[in-house]
């Protein structure tokens, strides 16, 4: 026996957290370099880093209410004549 599947309740909430996240990942490792004529580097470290954790904080937030939010409870149609 299988375990029955959850429907996914709101799908465009659930795309738009999924592109957060990855957003804020890149974000998070960037790392800013300046680079030298004889080819070597020094690092800053990663200016976004703080900005990336706030755009993964809230993709996980819009994947969860992706996932279990569902925008009609109700019918909201008048009852036929």
């Amino acid at each position: 026996m299988t375990a029955p599947m959850k429907a996914i309740k709101n799908l465009g909430s659930l795309i738009f957290g999924a592109v957060l996240l990855l957003i804020g990942l890149v974000a998070s490792f960037y790392e800013s370099r300046y680079y030298f004529s004889d080819g070597s580097y020094l690092s800053h470290g990663y200016p976004y880093q703080t900005i990336g954790i706030v755009l993964i904080v809230a993709g996980l937030i819009f994947v969860g209410l992706g996932l279990f939010y569902s925008p009609r409870k109700t019918n909201t149609l008048p009852p036929p004549p």
